[in-house]
């Protein structure tokens, strides 16, 4: 888990991962230092900066639940303004507690000329507050939920600085978008768009209302920093170890070994041999002791506010400006239908109006007008007020949409007069033709041209284009975009189907082949979009396009430096959209769209809408293989099983994976084919270092990147970590304690109703374990501590088991290791009535005669260099209304005799007796013992003396070449064992 408050080391590592090197550390600093000295050698920016008042537009979006205004994140008016009143005073030192600056500080402590308005202009250029108040989608929200909020509610980046206020999940208490440099010769602006601003918890934005107590809106003062290019004073070092050689690359504020976390104005706080700058606005203090940014820190920002993208277009621009309005000005902002597509030549004529002007609009006549000649004169009554909008239509009008038709609306009266005060807005035209349809199935033919399709082509350049190549030994026809050469970096292009009517067809499916080599330099990046549009092919909708790929997910072949021109079958990918989410709609239309980025060239071919979802990805997660349930945690890495359960082969995926309550891991796969029906283990670094019980949560997405929903798989899975040990031989009837210690029990599946101790009322101070049936249809392990076998060539366990009315879907396994617990091998297995130990009816666990003794060989897992072998009992594939299983008198033998003689509790005995090759004593002790076993011959000469250390249950085997034939006296001695025995040796 992240341990800080603000998230900007994390966004700012998600905004690298994007933009590449643009978006990096090094390159952003690198072109800082630029920057300064060329603002030092410029007189007339000089100027700019210091004498010019500089105010940025700000915009909160406030994310709520639907509370009322005033309540929980849906906060008051007052906060929001003692949030801009704390932003002008700390960015203009005007801060009240300035005087709280050290001495040694106040030289460098600077007012940074910037401040802050609510914006006063929305972006259709109506008067607003500067404030939204929209109900979001969650109630809390992740820090990687940035694209999410954005969606919510966003205004221009390039002209309003975006604050959303939300609740956020803890630690997290504010973050913000670092600023990108633009480099010099490519005027373009890599960040991305829709993450560009400052997103606070509502607990922490302003004071008063619903902030906390202590917040003082001085962590919205630190996350503009970011905002503005300031790092943390201590210059994000990994650890405070190394703190001291990590700059904040600011030469006024003192090297400074990690975050402070307290108020140090009366107490400070030294390291890296000075005295550090706590009281800074980039440093982690309480809002109260935080009073400065100093002069290296305005040098920055003036930097950033004089040339990077999106920062120097919010100083002083339109929005910070009362707008001024027309009195009466009603505009015809779009028309709804019929635009320059259409899909029927029946068309309702249906305008978008908006009141631009102070007065309210009351009335207005609109004329629609085709080929010049009046059509319809409407008037139409509403009550209007400034910025808002009304939808209007006429009488069904039919079309010849053959493209020669021009299409025109116009206001020719507002509120009884004949002109408002801005007639540039009041007429629109279109030039509407008919769009033909295709029929499903459906298959393009690229033989001769790209048939009914349409390619559209904003910018006049290169665009998609038909072209054959040989391709596997045979010319094939393809549609290209050449973005090799496009050198116009964010130009949309599309090519665009005819008509598709859907309504018959619930479960449609577009499919295709692509192909892309990206080009092999960080920070370059085409996109291709697969949108659907349901009016026709007028407007796409890419924000929630059902496909999305930038070229790490489009990639088919190796990156390149040189243009990318396939020649195999091989280097395409099938590509598969389901269009049952558009199944409601008679007519959509699907497009193609290339964003260019200087990547490289994409191709498509074989394109097809299919009637049923005919093509699948698909990869399900199976199970956990290593390590297992219960494990000493020795292990390097974390092996999960999944399989192919879709019908086309698979390449890549993508596994996210979270343990415990760290942040989550994302792990990109590309490699060998999966074929449909294939399983393989995945093999990922291991995260399972915590004592006790560990919950990991993988999900399976994007399987071959298909972005379908449905596709997603997931896996949950608990797992113990035991590193207990037990001197083998051992016994466990769990009479001495009322848990499983040293034993584990886990559920792998809820961690919930695993095996417990119970006491049997028959016999004193006596316990067994149970699992219950609740839940027994997922996996319930109980295993043993770790033992080492490495001394003995064989081993065994007895256990005694009582069951009953166990489901035939049932599993009883016996498990074993000699890692741990990294994995297991099975060792027994039962399933149904192979369990169960009566006949009929329900055990009784006080009724010994309803439990089965059992024996398992364990000499597999014995031998030199098994030291840390241990066993579990499993019972998995149950149902909920299986009875109790019961498991008592586990017992571990260093040999394999599954009849062994069994001398008594306490007891030990000598057999055979007369002996010919080999006698055995075999002992049955309540506790580990040390025993001594003398041979003493009829003459009274001891023969053999040896003891034997950690007797519990053991046999000990003599051979009888080592003595004369004749009478002996065998004398055993132990704390409990006091005794002697004739041997006859023939």
């Amino acid at each position: 888990m992240h341990d800080e408050k603000c998230g900007h080391t994390i966004i700012e590592k998600m905004q690298e991962e994007a933009l590449g090197i643009y978006g990096s550390r090094e390159f952003f600093e690198s072109w800082v230092n630029d920057k300064m000295e060329e603002i030092s050698k410029s007189p007339r920016i000089q100027a700019r900066v210091q004498n010019e008042r500089r105010v940025i537009p700000v915009v909160v979006h406030v994310i709520h639940n639907g509370t009322a205004v005033g309540q929980g994140a849906n906060i008051p008016l007052s906060q929001i303004e003692a949030q801009i009143r704390t932003l002008n005073e700390d960015f203009r030192r005007l801060n009240p507690d300035r005087n709280q600056t050290p001495a040694e500080f106040q030289n460098v402590a600077a007012d940074a000329n910037i401040e802050f308005v609510l914006a006063k202009v929305d972006p259709r250029g109506i008067p607003t507050n500067g404030i939204v108040r929209v109900q979001g989608t969650k109630s809390v929200y992740d820090i990687n939920d940035a694209a999410l909020i954005s969606e919510i509610s966003s205004w221009p980046p390039e002209d309003y600085l975006n604050m959303w206020v939300v609740t956020l999940q803890q630690p997290f208490i504010g973050y913000a978008t670092f600023p990108v440099s633009n480099l010099p010769g490519l005027n373009f602006s890599p960040t991305p768009r829709e993450l560009d601003g400052v997103t606070m918890d509502y607990r922490y934005f302003g004071e008063g209302g619903n902030a906390v107590s202590g917040s003082r809106g001085r962590t919205t003062t630190h996350e503009i920093g970011h905002f503005l290019g300031l790092r943390h004073v201590w210059g994000d070092a990994q650890s405070s170890a190394n703190g001291c050689e990590v700059d904040d690359f600011v030469e006024d504020t003192p090297n400074q070994q990690s975050p402070n976390n307290a108020c140090r104005i009366n107490n400070p706080l030294f390291s890296c041999g000075s005295r550090d700058m706590t009281e800074n606005y980039m440093d982690y203090t309480p809002d109260a002791c935080m009073n400065l940014f100093t002069q290296g820190q305005v040098a920055r920002m003036n930097v950033v506010l004089e040339f990077s993208p999106r920062r120097g277009s919010l100083i002083n621009n339109f929005a910070t400006q009362d707008p001024n309005l027309p009195t009466i000005d009603l505009s015809i902002e779009r028309i709804i239908d019929p635009q320059d597509l259409i899909c029927s030549n029946d068309v309702t004529p249906t305008i978008e109006l908006l009141n631009r002007g102070l007065n309210n609009i009351t009335s207005a006549t609109i004329e629609i007008r085709l080929n010049g000649n009046l059509i319809q004169a409407r008037n139409f009554s509403f009550n209007l007020a400034t910025g808002e909008e009304a939808i209007v239509d006429f009488n069904s009008i039919n079309l010849s949409g053959n493209g020669q038709d021009l299409f025109e609306v116009k206001i020719t009266q507002v509120n009884g007069q004949a002109s408002d005060g801005n007639p540039d807005n009041n007429s629109r035209t279109s030039r509407p033709i008919i769009q033909p349809e295709i029929n499903i199935p459906y298959a393009l033919d690229l033989s001769t041209n790209i048939g009914d399709w349409i390619i559209r082509n904003p910018d006049n350049a290169l665009t998609w284009e038909r072209i054959s190549l040989p391709i596997s030994g045979s010319i094939q026809n393809l549609i290209r975009i050449q973005n090799y050469e496009y050198e116009a970096p964010g130009e949309l292009d599309f090519i665009i189907s005819p008509s598709i009517n859907l309504a018959n067809f619930p479960n449609a499916q577009l499919t295709f082949n692509m192909a892309h080599a990206p080009y092999n330099a960080a920070g370059f990046s085409d996109v291709l979009y697969v949108a659907v549009s349901t009016d026709c092919g007028n407007t796409f909708n890419i924000i929630d396009s059902p496909y999305d790929k930038d070229s790490n997910l489009l990639q088919t072949a190796p990156a390149i430096l040189d243009e990318f021109i396939p020649n195999s079958n091989a280097q395409f990918r099938r590509e598969i959209v389901n269009l049952a989410q558009f199944n409601d709609f008679d007519n959509v239309r699907v497009a193609f769209i290339s964003r260019t980025g200087y990547g490289n060239n994409i191709y498509i071919k074989d394109i097809e809408v299919l009637a049923t979802e005919q093509f699948r990805y698909k990869i399900d997660l199976n199970r956990l293989v290593s390590p297992g349930p219960i494990n000493d945690g020795s292990q390097t890495n974390e092996l999960v099983q999944i399989t192919n359960t879709g019908n086309l082969p698979i390449t890549s995926f993508v596994l996210n994976r979270r343990t415990n309550n760290a942040a989550p891991q994302s792990f990109v796969a590309r490699g060998a084919s999966l074929n449909a029906g294939q399983s393989l283990n995945v093999e990922i670094p291991n995260s399972l270092t915590a004592s006790g019980v560990s919950r990991v949560q993988y999900d399976l997405v994007f399987p071959n990147f298909d972005q379908n929903p449905g596709n997603e798989s997931q896996l949950v899975q608990f797992n113990v970590r035991n590193t207990n040990t037990i001197t083998a031989p051992w016994r466990q009837n769990f009479n001495a304690t009322i848990n499983l210690q040293p034993w584990s029990s886990v559920n792998t599946l809820s961690n919930q109703n695993s095996w417990d101790v119970i006491p049997l009322q028959n016999e004193a101070q006596s316990n067994l374990i149970r699992l219950e049936g609740t839940n027994s249809n997922e996996p319930q392990w109980v295993g043993s501590p770790k033992f080492n076998l490495s001394l003995s060539s064989q081993a065994s366990i007895f256990y005694s088991i009582a069951a009953s009315n166990q489901a035939p879907s049932t599993v009883f396994k016996v498990m074993g290791s000699i890692d741990g617990g990294v994995t297991y091998t099975e060792l027994l297995r039962k399933t149904g009535t192979e369990i169960n130990t009566i006949s009929s009816g329900s055990v009784n666990p006080n009724n010994r005669a309803d439990f089965n003794r059992e024996f398992v060989d364990l000499s597999e897992l014995a031998g030199s260099g098994r030291t840390n072998v241990r066993l579990a009992f499993v019972i998995e594939n149950g149902s909920p209304g299986n009875e109790p299983v019961y498991i008592d008198d586990v017992e571990l033998f260093l040999s394999a005799n599954p009849e062994p003689v069994d001398p008594g509790l306490g007891n030990t005995i000598i057999y055979p007796n007369p002996a010919r090759d080999v006698f055995s004593i075999a002992f049955n002790l309540q506790t580990y013992e040390t025993v001594n076993i003398q041979v003493i011959s009829s003459s009274g000469t001891v023969v053999q003396d040896i003891d034997y250390p950690n007797t519990l249950n053991q046999t000990y085997n003599f051979s009888t070449q080592l003595f004369s034939k004749g009478l002996f006296v065998v004398k055993i001695t132990s704390n409990s064992l006091t005794e002697t025995r004739r041997l006859i040796v023939h």
